[in-house]
């Protein structure tokens, strides 16, 4: 983030707007306080006031206008409300009969007013604010009640000050989650540029560094940052494997390609030997061909380029065609193959693709199994999964400490036997692809191949 130019900024930007509308929320709070406290004051004094008039005027009516003089006077002495409470009563004639406030302390106009209304009274020679409520009784007589508004007003600016002070503490607070927000986006935003500059920088080794304990988002969005880097590293040096296994193992047929034409370049030979090592040298070339062949569709499924959409696909079905489809050529091999079937163990994937799988798991069983030897298949569900098994009881199984080595590319425990040792590679690539594993056993004697896929819910 540029100390420059901090507004161009994204996570300060972000974080004043956030301030700003916790101090505009905290404001209107603030503002809707005081209107409700204000407005409750003075519709409990004028709920008062009415009370007062109303037992004045019945006094007045039933005792008459003395009796509700004492009662004027004794509210003036009862020292409830004395600094503030404002009454007037006069005769039917205008005259002066009881009270604290003058004959001329009102206004005309608030003297017109039906209800009880703010407005100016003169008390002891000075104006000042009230709530005055101007009541006619039957005989002509005036009754006023009011209450003086200077302690109200003081309550009121208590409040104000309080909701000054209050939105003051919100700004500070606003202030401070802002900068707090800024500082954790920042150092999170600038760890991820810092590593994003050194990668591209070649130092492919660099990782964000991850607070272990801290647990928000942004701790996981480092971890997953970190996890995906790992996953890169992984890949790129995977693929400086294969580039070196590639330079390695083809190698040696392309210097006996070049070799045999370059012999029969060179000889004397007739038209009969020519044409033998052209032919040998097109079987190489088709030879070639199959290992790039499938070391492009390992590629592929191993990057996902060729995925077609998923289908649900039943384990059972896949394994009954791929061993009805090598029966003919495991008895030529001398070998019993036997499916055993089981459940439908449905999975969701590529029917061609895991038929293809099975289609190499079952090949190597009978090419390394040997004459003589058994071949198994059959499918199961266990623990949420789906698997399909292959099972032989040759006595050429690899020794246990070989079995972590089989799957990888240009791998062959036998190089007397033809092939090129990816075959196994292809299906780990498959299984990967569609979210399993391919799992080796060694059974002792013979191999266990099982292919696990995620059992399918239908939901998908």
């Amino acid at each position: 983030m540029s100390a420059g130019r901090p507004w161009q900024s994204a996570g300060l930007r972000l974080a004043a707007l956030s301030g700003f509308l916790v101090l505009v929320a905290m404001l209107a709070a603030l503002a809707l306080v005081y209107m409700q406290v204000s407005a409750l004051l003075h519709a409990s004094m004028a709920r008062q006031l009415a009370q007062a008039q109303q037992r004045l005027a019945t006094q007045y009516a039933q005792e008459g206008p003395e009796a509700a003089a004492l009662a004027i006077a004794g509210m003036l002495r009862d020292g409830r409300d004395t600094d503030t409470e404002l009454v007037l009563l006069t005769t039917p004639q205008g005259a002066f009969l009881a009270g604290n406030l003058g004959i001329d302390a009102l206004p005309d106009a608030l003297l017109r007013q039906p209800a009880a209304s703010p407005g100016r009274v003169v008390l002891e020679g000075s104006g000042i604010a009230a709530q005055v409520a101007v009541h006619r009784l039957p005989d002509g007589a005036l009754l006023v009640l009011g209450y003086d508004l200077r302690e109200l007003s003081g309550v009121e600016s208590m409040v104000a000050s309080a909701s000054v002070v209050a939105g003051l503490f919100a700004l500070a607070l606003a202030l401070a989650s802002a900068w707090f927000f800024r500082r954790e986006l920042g150092r999170s935003v600038d760890a991820l540029h810092r590593t994003i500059t050194r990668i591209a920088g070649g130092q492919l080794h660099e990782r964000v560094p991850v607070q272990a304990q801290a647990g928000d988002e942004f701790a996981r969005i480092e971890q997953d940052f970190n996890h995906m880097l790992d996953r890169i590293g992984q890949l790129m040096a995977g693929v400086r494997h294969v580039s070196d296994d590639i330079a390695h193992n083809l190698r040696t047929p392309l210097t006996r390609l070049r070799l045999r034409l370059q012999a029969a370049h060179d000889g004397a030979g007739g038209a009969a030997e020519l044409r033998a090592a052209l032919g040998s040298a097109l079987h190489d070339i088709d030879d070639l061909g199959r290992v790039l062949d499938k070391l492009l569709s390992i590629a592929q499924a191993e990057s996902g380029t060729r995925r077609a959409p998923f289908a649900p696909v039943a384990w059972c079905d896949v394994a009954a065609e791929v061993a009805e489809l090598y029966e003919d050529l495991a008895e030529h091999e001398g070998v019993a193959l036997a499916w055993e079937g089981g459940p439908a163990a449905p999975v969701l994937g590529d029917r061609a693709l895991l038929a293809g799988a099975l289609v190499n798991v079952v090949d190597n069983a009978i090419k390394y199994a040997g004459r003589g030897a058994r071949v198994r298949m059959w499918t199961r569900e266990c623990a949420g999964g789906s698997e399909a098994v292959v099972e032989d009881d040759g006595p050429a199984a690899p020794p246990p400490e070989a079995l972590d080595t089989l799957g990888r590319r240009f791998v062959r425990l036998r190089p007397d036997l033809p092939g090129h040792g990816l075959g196994l590679a292809s299906v780990q690539a498959v299984m990967r692809l569609h979210g399993g594993e391919m799992r080796l056993e060694s059974v002792a004697p013979g191999l266990r191949v099982v292919l696990r896929l995620p059992l399918h819910d239908g939901r998908a």
